[in-house]
């Protein structure tokens, strides 16, 4: 493959080898949701939303989708509810839904009073939004999107996630890395929940989950009943009741924690490593519903119910100015 300096001659623009366009949905209830969408020249188109927490919408590699997407669509900010579980009305799913940084889980009305199903950061638009493509030392373009999410409240918290991704010509492969920073005068506490949310056709009967757990932890009792299954995917099931594991993750030399899905039958394999000072283990929301078919591989800090997590220790605080900085690698290539 020739580099781009080589290819300069054959171009009028480089939307030709390297595109990156920026738009805003029209028609119902996306109506203006702002949209960023990166093709990498190669196999790998990524659809970013800024108004919804600079979350992860689509991910496409070698023209399959790798994401699963709500039967709610792509739904504007304006029209989310705290109430309840009303969150899954305007839950879009897509490849990532950042759920937060005040509350995961359930309501709680008694430890979160106001605080919903999964919090409000899938459902705030981020600010300082920059989309911009640079050239490296060779000469290849990167592009580097950036956008902070605020969530402030008066007497209450001041927390700003700053996520800052990065994408390369040719390369099947995409990073981002969030800054989380306390901007407040006390502790804070933390909680998120990175809600990777993968489906067909790279979740079928016919994928292998990539995980080689320090540890598993069924996170209820229905679920223990099938502890020994957490592996198995089935074809949908109507009906299906929903199974939840925790799996602690190992750490490499350089701090990095791995796990993927490989599906030979449509020869794709996606690997997602990430470092964390606050997160080492992933939820696993197994879903195999009829119409509702997910495998979510899911980072999380604290573990659910939320509301007793201080009294496990398993709630983490951040200080007065402390900034906590994760970062995520994702990879696609070919699986024979």
């Amino acid at each position: 493959m020739k580099d781009y300096q080589s290819e300069l001659p054959y171009i009028g623009d480089i939307s030709q080898l390297f595109d990156v366009r920026t738009y805003r949905l029209s028609g119902g209830r996306a109506e203006g949701v702002l949209a960023v969408e990166i093709w990498n020249g190669d196999r790998l188109t990524v659809t970013l939303l800024p108004d919804r927490g600079m979350d992860i919408y689509s991910v496409r590699y070698n023209n399959r989708e790798m994401s699963w997407h709500s039967p709610a669509g792509i739904v504007h900010p304006a029209y989310y509810s705290s109430a309840g579980s009303q969150w899954l009305r305007t839950f879009q799913g897509g490849f990532l839904a950042t759920c937060g940084l005040e509350w995961i889980g359930s309501a709680d009305p008694d430890t979160a009073p106001g605080e919903g199903l999964h919090g409000r950061h899938n459902h705030t638009p981020a600010e300082n939004i920059s989309v911009k493509t640079e050239f490296d030392a060779a000469g290849e373009p990167v592009c580097v999107i950036s956008g902070e999410v605020r969530h402030a409240l008066l007497f209450g918290v001041r927390y700003t996630l700053k996520r800052t991704f990065r994408f390369r010509r040719n390369e099947n492969s995409f990073s981002f890395t969030d800054e989380i920073t306390n901007g407040g005068f006390a502790d804070q506490p933390l909680y998120l929940l990175y809600h990777f949310n993968l489906g067909y056709p790279l979740i079928s009967e016919t994928a292998e989950l990539m995980i080689d757990p320090v540890e598993t932890v069924p996170a209820n009792d229905y679920s223990a009943a099938f502890a020994d299954e957490w592996q198995r995917i089935t074809p949908p099931v109507p009906g299906y009741r929903q199974q939840n594991f925790y799996h602690v993750l190992g750490a490499d030399s350089e701090g990095f924690r791995h796990y993927g899905v490989r599906n030979r039958a449509i020869g794709t394999e996606m690997t997602v490593s990430f470092s964390s000072p606050v997160i080492d283990r992933i939820f696993q929301w197994k879903n195999l519903a009829s119409g509702d078919y997910v495998m979510g591989l899911e980072p999380v800090t604290p573990a659910m119910p939320a509301g007793e997590a201080e009294e496990r220790g398993d709630l983490r605080f951040v200080a007065p100015g402390e900034t906590v900085t994760n970062e995520f690698v994702f990879e696609f290539e070919r699986a024979n």
